[in-house]
């Protein structure tokens, strides 16, 4: 009998137990492809009670089952090897309900060193990085997909504002062009123009977009002695950009400042919609990728619209982008092929509606294409190739009121002014290849990773070229410029061999890594040298120049936690098209009354490809696994950079002539050197906030070798010819940012703060000098050759400006989010009043904001 009531007691405790009880079951896939996941761990943990963990697997299909769940608060945390680990929290469980929970993971990228990454409605957040300090020997910064998007940047040239050292005073938008200079010191305006932007090289998905095939002056977006328009390639489709300051891989050519590398997205996609809006622009873009059989296809179209002027009607730019991948794998996935395309076409309009009749437009597109073949032979031996173009097609227009009088032939009564007008239309090709192999080596103590490589570029300007009307003549009818053909003049090409050697190992039983590389280059090759090599010393005859450039970067483990690198390295970038072959110079002038007009070349077909010599030393240091600190320093010099010189007009005849007219040669005599200092400090994320600051010291000193043609000189004390000026340049910024982001909450919130507290300019006159009065100054001041004024040669200091900045993320649903900005939140706008003309300049831009709204499904 009490056999039988123990047992009718346990039955009732057990139907009690599995009558309160709970139970949570769901699908596990992927976010991106839709794909379930097998073998993924669920694991599902207990607010409040650490003691508690309940683990169950995936099955073949996806789907998972707990059983008997008591009643809490719970959080789902699900992890599968090569993809970031997803958590739902606040999970509430009532008894004896069944909870239907999916859960979606992010495929991990091989080369990302985040820890945990999540989506916030469309954007995917990476908000744990494994690192606190660089684990490669190479100084770089990463940028990915949901900084990005957390800014809302509307092409490349806003992104690049989050590299720590670049001055935030231009807000997004596309109202005016964009350039970028790595490790350079901008302007007052923020921007970063002539040869500081031209020595940045922008490789796009291994495609190296370039601007050497432009002829023209600045007409619209950048001129061949500049680097690239960086608004015709838009944010919206970016991936991540890794900027490179340091002493990069052999791999990399044709630079000067540095390498930025933009990867666009490509794969099995979830469908995005996206728009975003501010003050100058407003932006739609849709991104889609889909699997067809074996092979991925994905699409990605934007659009974006600039009103640039409200005041102005038909002052407006727009932008439409189109880009597409098509991957396949061959030969059982050991051949993976990526088929790219796009096409960006501008409409830059410019109504003639104010009193200088202003009419400009721009019907301009660039298109690019790749082919990209990655064959593994085996898991150390890859090879690989790529094949690229792009074509940058010119169809530009300008016409302008010219306030000169103006006789027609027939009338008697000239004109008191008339529309000049001014047409491009051209096309620049840039093809270029690249086939290289990667082989891994081990031994017992070190491991070494080869590269061999060969690369070639061809680049060519074609189309009818700059015409400019010879009655309404746009810069004047006594303008010494004049039309000409894309086509008549020659194109350039450039071939590359390198190989390099990544060595890893230990030293005094401490590891290191060692990079050991060596590049040939040679600009427009056009033969072998075989009979003069040791005397020439080349290899290869060419028009502009054949280079070695050495490679090496050492990264010592002092211990796991303290580092030092070191590196030094040459690369040489080729000059453009604008560069050697500038439009002929033409001198009008009357002669027995009759008008004669003269043309004098100013071609320099040998102009050389300049070079630049980067020396870097770094210590990075990670505190308990807390804090990271980085502390760089480098120099940069470059001896033969290209730059105008100025002769009298007849100098090739008569060396010893002096005339008031003048023309000039692009020739190898420029110079600079560059140092400063970037200390980087970083935190942990912690309760979900992260602390991080930069400091940037920058120094430039800038000139030219020769002497200056003064065409009206004061033979009293100035010379026909005397030394050039030169400028030095010294800036420090300060970058703080606080940043919080909680999946729990579903936001993510950034504050910046930029502190500019020193900026120095000088310009040092190396000439003649001599004392002169000055109007409405009583004591005379010291002038020298080439000045302007007597305060040209004072010591400028602008600096003591801050700019504060806030960004807002949230989520509005599992698929949607909302996002804010406003720059210079305080309205502080920088103002620096000039000490010796009373100018007021403004540094920092006007309160600006932007709204972003995006949905992916």
């Amino acid at each position: 009998m009490k056999k039988s009531i123990a047992l009718i007691v346990a039955f009732l405790c057990f139907v009690s137990i599995s009558a309160t009880a709970a139970s949570i079951s769901g699908k596990v896939q992927s976010q991106m492809e839709k794909v379930d996941l097998k073998d993924a761990l669920v694991i599902l943990l207990k607010r409040g009670d650490e003691s508690f963990s309940k683990t169950v697997v995936s099955d073949a299909n996806g789907y998972f089952f707990i059983d008997d769940v008591e009643t809490g608060v719970y959080n789902v945390e699900v992890v599968k090897d090569g993809f970031y680990k997803n958590v739902l929290f606040d999970l509430k469980v009532e008894s004896d309900k069944n909870y239907t929970v999916n859960v979606k993971l992010l495929r991990k990228t091989k080369k990302d060193d985040s820890d945990y990454c999540f989506m916030l409605g469309g954007i995917e957040v990476c908000s744990e990085q494994k690192d606190l300090i660089p684990e490669e020997a190479v100084t770089s910064r990463k940028i990915n997909s949901g900084e990005i998007e957390h800014m809302q940047a509307t092409n490349l040239g806003d992104i690049l504002s989050l590299v720590p050292g670049v001055e935030k005073s231009n807000n997004p938008g596309l109202s005016k062009s964009s350039q970028v200079g790595i490790r350079t010191i901008a302007t007052s305006t923020g921007t970063v123009t002539g040869i500081e932007s031209f020595g940045s090289s922008i490789i796009v998905d291994g495609n190296q977009l370039s601007n050497e095939a432009n002829l023209t002056t600045k007409i619209y977006g950048s001129s061949g002695t500049e680097g690239i328009d960086l608004r015709n390639i838009p944010a919206d489709n970016i991936k991540s950009v890794e900027v490179i300051t340091g002493i990069p891989s052999v791999e990399y050519s044709n630079f000067a400042n540095g390498i930025i590398k933009v990867e666009t997205k490509s794969g099995q996609i979830a469908p995005k919609l996206k728009a975003k809006i501010n003050p100058d622009t407003k932006t739609a873009s849709f991104s889609h990728g889909i699997a067809i059989r074996k092979s991925v296809l994905d699409y990605h179209l934007n659009y974006a619209y600039s009103e640039r002027d409200l005041r102005k009607e038909g002052d407006e730019y727009q932008r439409l982008h189109a880009s597409g991948n098509l991957s396949k794998y061959f030969f059982n996935e050991k051949m993976d092929m990526k088929i790219r395309g796009s096409y960006t076409k501008m409409i830059d309009d410019e109504e003639p509606t104010d009193v200088e009749k202003i009419k400009d437009y721009n019907r301009g597109y660039r298109a690019a294409g790749s082919v990209n073949l990655d064959y593994t032979r085996s898991e150390n031996d890859k090879i690989t190739g790529f094949l690229g173009f792009d074509l940058n097609r010119k169809k530009a227009y300008k016409s302008k009121w010219v306030t000169e009088q103006l006789m027609i032939e027939g009338d008697s009564i000239p004109l008191p002014g008339y529309v000049g007008i001014m047409n491009e239309i051209g096309k620049e090709w840039n093809i270029n290849g690249k086939l290289q192999k990667k082989t891994t080596y081990q031994s017992s103590k070190r491991t070494h990773k080869v590269l061999l490589g060969f690369e070639g570029d061809y680049q060519k300007n074609t189309g009818d070229g700059l015409y400019l009307d010879p009655v309404y003549a746009y810069y004047g009818q006594y303008s010494s410029r004049r039309s000409y053909s894309f086509s008549a003049f020659p194109e350039i090409a450039s071939l590359s061999l390198y190989s390099e050697d990544e060595i890893k190992g230990k030293f005094l039983g401490n590891k290191y890594t060692l990079m050991l590389g060596l590049r040939y280059d040679v600009f427009n090759p056009t033969g072998f040298n075989f009979s003069n090599v040791f005397e020439d010393k080349t290899f290869l005859k060419s028009d502009h120049g054949d280079f070695l450039c050495p490679r090496f970067n050492l990264q010592y483990f002092i211990t796991d936690d303290l580092r030092f690198r070191i590196g030094a390295g040459k690369s040489a970038k080729a000059v453009s098209l604008g560069y050697i072959y500038k439009p002929p110079a033409y001198y009008k002038y009357l002669k027995d009354s009759v008008v004669v007009e003269e043309e004098q070349l100013q071609y320099n077909p040998e102009l050389q490809t300049y070079t630049t010599d980067k020396y870097e030393a770094s210590i990075d240091w990670k505190i308990l696994d807390i804090l990271g600190l980085s502390l760089t320093g480098y120099h940069t010099e470059s001896e033969d950079r290209p730059t105008g010189v100025g002769y009298p007009w007849g100098y090739d005849i008569n060396p010893d002539t002096i005339t008031s007219a003048s023309y000039s040669i692009n020739a190898n005599r420029g110079w600079n050197k560059s140092s400063g200092v970037e200390f980087t400090l970083r935190t942990k994320r912690i309760y979900d906030l992260q602390y991080k600051m930069n400091v940037t010291y920058r120094f430039t000193h800038s000139g030219r070798t020769g002497l200056i043609y003064d065409s009206q000189p004061d033979t009293s004390w100035e010379q026909i010819w005397y030394p050039p000026s030169d400028d030095w340049r010294e800036k420090i910024i300060i970058d703080y940012q606080l940043n919080y982001i909680s999946k729990r909450l579903g936001v993510w919130v950034t504050f910046d703060l930029q502190h500019v507290p020193l900026e120095h300019r000088k310009t040092i006159y190396n000439g003649n000098s001599k004392m002169k009065d000055v109007d409405n100054l009583e004591e005379q001041k010291l002038f020298y050759q080439g000045m302007l004024y007597w305060y040209d040669s004072a010591v400028y200091s602008s600096g003591g400006r801050t700019l504060f900045n806030f960004r807002l993320t949230k989520s509005l649903s599992q698929k949607t989010e909302l996002s804010l900005y406003i720059n210079n939140v305080l309205n502080d706008r920088g103002k620096w009043v000039n000490p010796f003309t009373g100018r007021i300049d403004e540094y920092n831009p006007e309160i600006y904001y932007g709204l972003e709204i995006s949905a992916q499904w």
